[in-house]
Formats: structure tokens, sequence, C-alpha cells
């Protein structure tokens, strides 16, 4: 997404500095840096029982309906990357996440008057270097999790992770997207 628009959690500069787009002049500069964006990170979860309290559901739907439906892959990307930040945080603490998951959505559903029930069934399976690029080589398609794998990995250069995605269709990725060759979810 545009680095221009309003200011979130993250400044501009913040963004560009994560993204490894800019440098500090000093330790101590990004540091303090740093220390900022962890307190604003941190006050911001906070920030959340206000809005699930506070915010009308009317506001909420316009964020969600008139501004994220319109986005596309880019508002898909922010939703994904929202629950894997927040899935990896959990992960670092002693609370269970199947735990606040279930919570998350009974807090959501009781505005509806209804309870849920939620099953969260995760299993890992071990990611190899040598399987995904077997599978990139064969054309055979990769899950979102191998996609990423994949494009993080210094083991597969760029332009083999690049030629996969291009395929025998290079209309197919517009924008070099991951999401873009993922058809199942």
């Amino acid at each position: 997404m545009d680095d221009d628009r309003e200011r979130g959690i993250l400044t501009e500069a913040d963004r560009r500095y994560l993204r490894g787009e800019t440098a500090y002049a000093s330790v101590q500069s990004e540091r303090n840096a740093r220390a900022r964006i962890r307190d604003r990170l941190h006050a911001a979860l906070y920030d959340f029982e206000v809005l699930v309290e506070g915010l009308s559901e009317r506001d909420r739907e316009l964020v969600f309906t008139e501004r994220l439906d319109r986005e596309g892959t880019e508002a898909f990307d922010a939703l994904v990357s929202t629950l894997a930040f927040l899935y990896r945080g959990v992960d670092d603490t002693e609370i269970d996440f199947e735990t606040v998951v279930s919570e998350g959505i009974n807090l959501a559903e009781a505005s509806e008057e209804r309870a849920a029930t939620v099953d969260l069934d995760v299993t890992f399976h071990a990611l190899s270097v040598a399987e995904v690029r077997r599978k990139m080589r064969a054309g055979d398609p990769l899950s979102l999790t191998e996609l990423a794998f994949a494009d993080a990995r210094t083991e597969i250069a760029p332009d083999e992770f690049a030629e996969y995605l291009r395929g025998d269709d290079a209309d197919g990725v517009d924008d070099g997207r991951i999401q873009s060759r993922v058809t199942d979810f």
C-alpha cells in the first residue's frame, strides 16, 4: 500500500525504516525510534478494547465496507498480516492463541446476542527449500505459506521466484504480489 496514507501506528518514517529503506545516523537514534514504535504498538493493542466498546457499528462498517472492500489485494494483505502479527505476538506470550481467538469471536458475537463454538485446528508441517523448489520447478501450485517461505529464503534466488510467479501466464501476475498465484483458500 502507498506510503502517502495517513499515519496509523507507524509514521511514514517508521515504515521506511522497517522496510530497510532508510537508516538512522546513530545507534542511539535507531534505539529511540525502535522504542517509540514499541510504545505506540503497545498502546495501540489496548486501543482495540476501546474500539470494540466505543466505535459505532456504522463507523466500523464504513472502514471495512467502504474502504477495505475497494482496496482488493492490498486490503487482503493488510488483514492477513494483522492476523499473522497478532498470532506471532500471542505466541510470544504464555496466553493460548485458541483461547484468544475464541474469546475474541465471542466478544464480537455477544453484540448480536449469540455465542459461538470455535474449533481451531493448527497442524504444523515442516517447510524445506528443496521441496518448495521442486514444486516450483514442476509448476505445481504453492500455498500462501509456501509462497511466503520461498520469497523470504535467500537460497531461492529472486529471479527463480519471479520466474515461478510468471509461470506460463505472465499476464496472471499483474503486480508481483504472491497472492495472485493463490487461487484456493
